[in-house]
């Protein structure tokens, strides 16, 4: 049998629902439901929690997995039974796609990067840091690679995650108004903690990054499934995910869920009966957030309280004006896919709105450099704190980015390539300690930007290896959208968390949900080539 024909077989074999298909799906079911709503003691070691759960659900899966697919393809006598596997020719990797040789380079590098570092055991089981270590990222490998073969489109899955966001959300907003129906708050004592952990996940910093992992899905599923009743569905919970975006009070959150807005509304904007559902989405939120106001009534403003960004849409009138363009916008654009279904319009639209965009994020980052480097001593009012940066930037932000250059600057030439060792920057930022004093810090574990973590930590070639990842499965995912809208779907989460993650924290509470949709979206790129 030609190798062609030897490949044609073996889609053919994967096509059919096996086993191996729903113990990945029932994984995904159980890391999306139980997952995020597990916490065996309030908010006390929360994070070990979570963690535990994932090393040791996801062990069981990926050994589980291994014994059937070895008992698959070997026979009772040890040899090869399986068309899926070529020993004669070893082909094999002839199938693997840009993240996937990524992923095993991130793998391999933070191999040598723990071998190499003066903290062998921290740079494992990342107990200096958030438990990013090598064990948690061998993990991530071995997830991605088992669910990039085996996911199997199944409804329930994202009915799971939408039953559970669904909570998680509904918590966010009651514990917003300290109503604590868990009993979550009740054994913490410090009054700045009651504010800032909130729900099932903890911190406000991670329930935004929850939020930019599953509000981005529910706003694409809104657009692009057929039925009517999922798609109300899927409209509630997006209005449910911004309202607790408004109460979660992070920047990060804002970020992330704004960019992806913005690229999502290029990418719809070529086809009416696509863009009417963004917009209609988009109205959907606005008006959720008003109801955020009525609860503030009915409380009588008894709330955590939120940033002046967030009550532009939730108590000013300029939420109201939002409302009626986007409501004016929607209708019209309904209208006319009434009047004339099927407008698709033309290929220089996306194109002049991304240059648009283009400019903004330049002329934002011209202004940036600006006021930071020429003129510092301009009055800048309340936007000081966005674009002047110094060591106050984003909560003190800007000290560890600096300083963390600083260490990559002095760093030998082995460090610059492989870092500290994962999840080690505790180590590596020790010297600045005492200068982390004057903002109420005596030290810190993260440099609270995942891409300078890793540049710290594992090197150039670890954060090359994850970009490279990163990268290869949003371009491949955008690519194949065209065929399979599931793509475009599960993309929307990994984009949304790579830019909130410029400012945030990776960790086992919400990174392994990206990388599950990390794995999904090149699951959805390699099946569009069997369609």
């Amino acid at each position: 049998m030609s190798n062609k024909k030897r490949q044609n077989s073996s889609l053919r074999l994967e096509e059919k629902y096996s086993v191996r298909h729903a113990i990945v799906n029932y994984y995904l079911a159980l890391m999306f439901t139980i997952f995020p709503l597990f916490a065996s003691n309030a908010y006390f070691n929360i994070r070990h929690d979570k963690y535990y759960f994932f090393i040791i659900l996801t062990s069981v899966v990926l050994i589980s997995e291994f014994l059937i697919i070895l008992y698959v393809n070997l026979g009772k006598d040890g040899v090869n039974s399986s068309p899926n596997i070529t020993t004669s020719d070893n082909t094999w990797y002839k199938n693997f796609s840009l993240p996937d040789w990524a992923m095993l380079a991130l793998l391999l590098s933070s191999i040598v990067s723990t071998v190499l570092s003066n903290y062998p055991i921290d740079s494992v089981f990342g107990t200096a840091g958030r438990n990013n270590g090598l064990l948690l990222i061998s993990i991530y490998v071995g997830i991605y690679f088992l669910i990039t073969r085996y996911y199997y489109y199944k409804k329930y899955v994202f009915f799971a995650l939408a039953a559970a966001s669904a909570a998680v959300y509904l918590l966010a907003i009651l514990n917003f108004y300290y109503i604590d129906p868990l009993g979550m708050f009740e054994k913490l004592t410090d009054s700045k903690t009651i504010v800032d952990f909130t729900s099932t996940i903890g911190n406000k910093n991670l329930l935004s990054s929850y939020i930019c992992i599953t509000l981005p899905i529910f706003i694409t599923m809104s657009v692009h499934t057929k039925k009517t009743s999922y798609r109300a569905v899927y409209l509630i919970l997006s209005g449910l995910g911004f309202m607790s975006l408004m109460t979660a009070d992070s920047d990060s959150g804002i970020l992330g869920i704004g960019i992806f807005l913005i690229i999502y509304f290029i990418w719809y904007s070529r086809k009416i009966s696509r863009l009417k559902r963004y917009f209609l989405s988009l109205s959907v939120m606005l008006i959720s957030a008003k109801i955020l106001r009525l609860f503030s009534l009915i409380m009588n403003d008894r709330s955590k309280g939120m940033d002046e960004f967030q009550e532009i849409f939730v108590f000013s009138n300029i939420g109201f004006i939002l409302i009626a363009v986007t409501a004016i916008i929607t209708s019209l654009l309904y209208f006319i896919d009434y009047k004339k279904p099927g407008i698709v319009l033309s290929k220089a639209v996306p194109v002049v709105l991304g240059i648009i965009a283009v400019l903004c994020v330049t002329g934002a980052l011209g202004a940036v450099i600006y006021f930071s480097c020429i003129d510092t001593s301009a009055e800048l009012g309340r936007f000081e704190s966005i674009l002047r940066f110094n060591d106050k930037w984003g909560t003190h932000r800007g000290f560890m980015w600096i300083r963390s250059m600083w260490i990559f600057g002095d760093s030998s030439i082995v460090e610059k390539l492989f870092g500290t060792g994962p999840d080690t920057f505790y180590y590596a930022f020790q010297p600045y300690f005492n200068d982390l004093q004057k903002f109420g810090d005596s030290s810190t574990n993260a440099a609270h930007n995942e891409y300078i973590n890793y540049l710290i930590t594992i090197g150039i070639a670890g954060l090359a290896s994850y970009l490279a990842a990163v990268g290869g499965v949003i371009a491949r995912a955008v690519k194949a959208a065209r065929k399979n809208p599931i793509a475009i779907v599960c993309i929307s989460a990994v984009i949304c968390y790579s830019v909130q993650a410029v400012v945030n924290i990776s960790q086992p509470i919400t990174t392994p949900l990206f990388i599950l949709f990390m794995a999904l979206s090149e699951a959805a790129s390699r099946k569009s080539k069997s369609m």
